[in-house]
């Protein structure tokens, strides 16, 4: 299933013969059969959508997502037909009432040991000490994360580990020379940016497998509960961040250097790096499986896990 990014301004997305017709000024139209979309984000202002679209989009349940200038999703149009149950919701709600420490050490143990994964797997093709010496703490964080008593404690290896490992990919000139340090929302700084807007593209992966599930977005196990936080979906996208975003923006360090702002060209080649990534097959339960498919198919556990018949294992990437 394809996952569609619309970022050029002036585009029309109509329905020509049951396919999404895509038309840009001056250009070809380009054709995407129906029944091979699952999800399409318009990410530019002045982009116009027909609705006849809208209303075939929302009879095959395809997600409609709209993306602020961040990448984050702020509205979507997801039609009638949902997978999820009441039952679900109330589960997960009984759930986070309770102690949700144990679920939280997982999460962000395995945040770490993912990381760990994406220097390990850089260490194959870049010899440097500092990227085994990091690797060894943040194998010493995860365990840490493991074992916290609190959620004070646990942030703060949270915390230890992203600063290890950010401090690792600069030190050893995996991202361009630009980056100091990790910025959040409001950065100027391009590697910064362009991890900002890889975290809301994988966002939307994220919010199409909870909203498959049924699962509420907005009620979350680790990130606090704020009006217009998505925090079920920043605490999923934690076992993936680092092996989905921050590596297609190491890989574009070169691209990037020669570039003083995120443009059309930088923004399609990061959206084509995360798509590549998450259609690409892994081990998981002794079977090969596009990432996208593993993502959904741990959203279903966890669901199994607020209903308490399964226990949440999260996924670590081999290196």
């Amino acid at each position: 299933m394809k996952h569609l990014v619309i970022c050029d301004y002036g585009t029309f997305l109509g329905l020509e013969r049951h396919r999404l017709a895509v038309r840009q000024r001056g250009d070809v139209t380009k054709y995407y059969p129906l029944n091979r979309l699952c999800t399409v984000s318009i990410a530019k202002r002045g982009i116009s959508v027909s609705s006849d679209l809208i209303e075939a989009f929302s009879v095959r349940g395809i997600k409609l997502f709209f993306l602020d200038f961040r990448g984050v999703a702020h509205s979507a149009i997801l039609g009638q037909s949902q997978h999820g149950v009441v039952a679900v919701r109330i589960a997960q709600m009984k759930f986070c009432q309770g102690d949700t420490l144990p679920l939280a050490r997982k999460i962000v143990a395995a945040k770490i040991k993912n990381q760990r994964a994406v220097i390990k797997h850089l260490g194959k093709y870049h010899q440097n000490e500092t990227l085994q010496t990091t690797a060894a703490k943040l194998w010493k964080h995860a365990d840490q994360a493991s074992n916290a008593n609190d959620f004070q404690t646990l942030l703060g290896f949270e915390g230890a580990s992203a600063s290890a490992y950010f401090g690792a990919l600069r030190i050893t000139g995996l991202f361009s020379s630009s980056f100091s340090r990790r910025e959040g929302r409001g950065s100027q700084e391009l590697n910064n940016v362009m991890l900002n807007f890889g975290y809301a593209m994988l966002s939307a992966y994220i919010l199409s497998s909870i909203i498959n599930a049924g699962l509420e977005p907005y009620l979350g196990i680790l990130h606090v509960r704020r009006p217009g936080k998505m925090a079920l979906v920043l605490d999923l996208m934690e076992e993936y961040r680092s092996w989905v975003v921050d590596r297609a923006v190491v890989k574009l360090r070169f691209r990037i250097e020669k570039k003083q702002e995120l443009d059309v060209e930088l923004k399609k080649a990061l959206i084509s790096e995360v798509q590549r990534t998450c259609a690409r097959r892994y081990l998981y339960r002794k079977r090969k499986l596009k990432l996208e498919h593993i993502i959904q198919r741990q959203i279903y556990r966890l669901c199994g896990q607020f209903y308490g018949e399964k226990i949440y294992r999260p996924y670590i990437f081999k290196w």
